[in-house]
C-alpha cells in the first residue's frame, strides 16, 4: 500500500515538473492579453510579458533552430525560429507566445512518454525477488538477493520466482520461463537443468547452485539490450523537413526581392509572415494526431507519427509465436482413445487423476472436462511424481496419467500402435499424456498452445497490403514452430531463439536494407521490439515492458488490428501530402498578394491562418476515416472480411466433446 502511494506521488510530481513550462507560458499569455484588453498598465508591460513568455518557452526551440543552421541543415525548427523572430520583429508578441505554448505542450507530452518508457524498463528487474532463501550448511536463511554470491545454494519453493541464474542440483519441478525464452509450455527441470532469474517455479521444490547474479543474469542482460536498442534506433526525418529544405530559402529570397522592389520593409515582412510555417508545421502533426485518435478508438495505440509513416514501407514483418500468433496457454486439442473406449471416458479418467494437480497441463485437462460438462469426482488416493505423472484411485479404478516412460515404469504395456500415435502427435508439435486404467492404456490426450482464430486471415491481409515477407520467431522447439508456421501460413520461421538472437536477427535484416516490423508480447521480445523500425506489442496479454518499448500497442490482441494500423498509415501519409499542398497553395497566393502590396502584415497573418484552418479541417476528416475497407490486391482480401471471419471463428470455436 505504501509503495503504491509513493509511486502515485512520484508520478504526480513528474507530471507537475513537465507541466511547468507550458503552464507558465499559458498564464503569461492570459495576463498579457488581459492587461491589453482592459488597458491596465503600459504597453511595455503587456508586450514585455508576451515577449518573456516567447523567450522562456521557446528557448529550446531557438537553440535547436540555430544549431540546425550551424550544422547547415534546414529543418522545420529553422523555419519556426525564423517565423518567430519575424513575428517578434513586427510587434506580434502574443502571436509568437501562442506558437511557443503549443510547442511546449507537445514537448512536455513527448518527455513524459519517453520517461515512462525508461521507467518501465527499470521495472523489469522487479521480476527478480528482493530476497531469497539460501542454504548455509544445514540451515536455511533468508537474505537480500544482492548479497547472494556465485556458488551459493538457493532454495525455491512452488509458486516462487527464481532469483538467480543457476543449475539445479536437487529437486524436480515445472518452470514457466516464457518471459525469458518465449516457450509456450512450462519446462521440466531436474538435476543438471539450467534455470533463469525471473522465471516462475510452478510445482516442485528446487535447489539451485548460483552461476550468475546481478547485472550478469539473463534478465538483466535483456534490460541492457532494450536500452541499447532504443538508443541505436535511427531517427527518421520528419516528412515536412524534406520540403523545408528548399521552401524556407525560397521564402527568404522572395521577401528580399519584395523589399528591394518596393523599399517597404512591411511588405517584405508580410511576404515572410504569409509564409509563416503555421499551416505547414501543423500539416503533419494534425494529420498524425487525427490518425492516432482514430486508431485509439479501434484499440490501437500509436506513440508517434513516424511509425504511421514507416508502416507502409515495411519489407519484413517478424512475429513472435507465443502470446501473439497463439494464446500462450496449453489447451487440449485432441483425444485419441484405444480399443473402442469412448473419448469422454478417457477425458473423465484423466480429469479424476489431475483434479488436485496444479500443473498447467492438468489445468488444461480440467478445463476441457468442464467444457464437456463432465462431473469429476474426488479421487480417494492421489500422488504426484514431479515431471513424470500422477497416480490416483477411485473405487475399483487405478488411474495413471503421464508420460510414456512413466506408464512403462509402472508396468503398463505400451503397444507399438500407441508409440506411433504419440509420435504422430509429437510431429505436430503437441505434448501428449497417456491415460491408463487398471494397468491398461485407454487413450492419450494431446495438448498444444492454441492458435488465435484470426491469425491466418490477418496474415493473408498483411501480405495483400504489400509486406514482402512474414517470419515467425519463437523460443519454442523446432517441431512446435514448424507445425504452427505451416498452419498459419507464414513465409518462414526461426525456432529456439533467445532474446539476444531475436535482436541480432532484426539487426541482420536492417543491415540488408530492409524496413523491419516486429510484433511481440513478452519480455523476451522487448529488445527486438525496441530496435525494429516499427515495434508492435500485443497489449492486453503483453508485459508492461513490451508495451512500453513498442511503438504501437494492440489493446485487444486482435492481429487484424495490425492491418487496420497499416491501412491508416496510408491514409495519414496521403493526408499529410494533401495538407502540405494546401499550405503551399495558400502560400503561393499569399506571396502574390503580399508582393503587390495588397496585404499588410496583419492581413498576411490572417491569410495564413485561413490556411491553418483548412489544414485542420482536412486532418479532422481522418477522425472518421474507416480502416476496414476492402484491400484490392488480386484477391480482394479485406479487413471487413477478416473481421467477419474472426467473429465466425469465435462463434464456431465450440469444444467438440464426445
Amino acid at each position: 500500500m505504501t509503495k503504491n502511494v509513493s509511486n502515485k506521488a512520484a508520478k504526480y510530481r513528474e507530471i507537475a515538473v513537465l507541466s511547468i513550462v507550458p503552464c507558465a507560458v499559458g498564464i503569461l499569455i492570459i495576463v498579457s492579453w488581459a492587461l491589453a484588453h482592459w488597458e491596465i498598465g503600459t504597453y511595455l508591460l503587456n508586450a514585455g510579458l508576451a515577449l518573456f513568455a516567447t523567450l522562456f518557452g521557446g528557448y529550446l526551440r531557438f537553440v535547436a533552430g540555430f544549431k540546425d543552421i550551424f550544422n547547415r541543415k534546414i529543418t522545420v525548427n529553422v523555419f519556426v525560429t525564423v517565423a518567430l523572430i519575424a513575428t517578434i520583429a513586427i510587434g506580434e508578441f502574443r502571436a509568437a507566445a501562442v506558437i511557443v505554448f503549443i510547442m511546449a505542450v507537445a514537448g512536455a507530452l513527448e518527455s513524459y512518454t519517453l520517461d515512462k518508457t525508461r521507467r518501465s524498463i527499470r521495472n523489469l528487474l522487479d521480476l527478480t525477488p528482493k530476497t531469497a532463501t539460501v542454504r548455509r550448511g544445514e540451515v536455511e536463511v533468508t537474505m537480500p538477493v544482492s548479497e547472494i554470491g556465485i556458488g551459493d545454494i538457493v532454495i525455491v519453493r512452488p509458486g516462487g520466482r527464481i532469483p538467480v541464474d543457476g543449475i539445479v542440483i536437487a529437486g524436480q519441478s515445472s518452470v514457466n520461463q516464457a518471459p525469458i525464452t518465449g516457450e509456450s509450455m512450462p519446462v521440466e527441470k531436474f538435476k543438471g537443468s539450467e534455470v533463469f532469474g525471473g522465471t516462475l517455479n510452478e510445482t516442485g521444490r528446487l535447489e539451485i547452485e548460483t552461476t550468475k547474479v546481478g547485472s550478469d543474469t539473463t534478465l538483466a542482460r535483456i534490460v541492457h539490450l532494450v536500452e541499447q536498442a532504443q538508443g541505436t534506433k535511427a531517427p527518421i526525418q520528419n516528412l515536412a523537413d524534406h520540403f523545408t529544405a528548399w521552401f524556407l530559402p525560397t521564402v527568404i529570397v522572395l521577401a528580399i526581392i519584395a523589399f528591394l522592389a518596393t523599399g517597404n520593409v512591411k511588405i517584405a515582412v508580410a511576404v515572410l509572415l504569409v509564409a509563416c510555417p503555421c499551416a505547414f508545421a501543423i500539416a503533419t502533426p494534425t494529420a498524425v494526431t487525427a490518425g492516432i485518435s482514430n486508431m485509439a478508438r479501434h484499440l490501437v495505440l500509436i506513440k508517434g507519427g513516424v511509425f504511421l509513416e514507416l508502416a507502409q514501407k515495411l519489407d519484413v514483418l517478424l512475429v513472435d509465436k507465443t502470446g501473439t500468433f497463439t494464446f500462450g496457454r496449453p489447451k487440449v486439442v485432441d483425444i485419441v482413445s484405444f480399443n473402442g473406449i469412448p473419448e469422454e471416458e478417457v477425458l473423465s479418467l484423466a480429469a479424476i487423476a489431475e483434479k488436485y494437480s496444479e500443473h498447467p497441463l492438468a489445468r488444461s485437462v480440467m478445463a476441457r472436462a468442464k467444457e464437456c460438462g463432465i462431473d469429476v469426482p474426488d479421487p480417494k488416493e492421489f500422488n504426484i511424481e514431479v515431471g513424470m505423472g500422477v497416480t490416483a484411485r477411485l473405487d475399483s479404478k487405478e488411474i495413471l496419467v503421464g508420460k510414456n516412460k512413466f506408464l512403462r515404469d509402472k508396468g503398463v504395456c505400451i503397444a507399438e500402435y500407441i508409440d506411433y500415435a504419440i509420435s504422430e502427435q509429437t510431429e505436430q508439435g503437441r505434448t501428449t499424456i497417456l491415460v491408463a486404467n487398471n494397468m491398461k492404456p485407454v487413450g492419450l490426450i494431446a495438448i498444444a498452445d492454441e492458435i488465435r482464430p484470426q491469425t491466418s486471415l490477418a496474415i493473408t491481409a498483411l501480405k495483400a497490403m504489400g509486406i514482402k515477407k512474414i517470419i515467425m520467431l519463437t523460443g519454442d522447439n523446432h517441431k512446435v514452430a514448424k507445425s504452427v508456421a505451416e498452419e498459419i501460413g507464414v513465409d518462414d520461421f526461426k525456432a529456439e531463439l533467445l532474446p539476444e538472437q531475436k535482436l541480432q536477427f532484426v539487426e541482420k535484416l536492417q543491415k540488408e536494407g530492409n524496413v523491419v516490423g516486429m510484433i511481440g508480447d513478452g519480455i523476451n521480445d522487448a529488445p527486438a521490439l525496441a530496435l525494429a523500425d516499427v515495434g508492435i506489442a500485443m497489449g492486453a496479454a503483453g508485459t508492461d515492458v513490451a508495451v512500453e518499448t513498442a511503438d504501437v500497442t494492440l489493446m485487444n490482441d486482435d492481429l487484424s488490428r495490425v492491418v487496420n494500423f497499416m491501412n491508416m498509415s496510408r491514409k495519414v501519409l496521403f493526408r499529410i501530402k494533401l495538407n502540405i499542398f494546401f499550405s503551399m497553395f495558400y502560400n503561393v497566393i499569399g506571396f502574390i498578394l503580399a508582393g503587390f502590396g495588397m496585404l499588410t502584415p496583419v492581413l498576411a497573418v490572417v491569410f495564413q491562418e485561413i490556411g491553418c484552418i483548412t489544414v485542420v479541417f482536412s486532418s479532422t476528416l481522418l477522425l472518421w476515416a474507416k480502416t476496414d475497407s476492402m484491400l484490392k490486391n488480386n484477391g480482394n482480401v479485406g479487413l471487413t472480411a477478416v473481421g467477419r471471419a474472426v467473429e465466425n471463428a469465435r462463434k464456431d470455436n465450440i469444444s467438440q466433446c464426445a
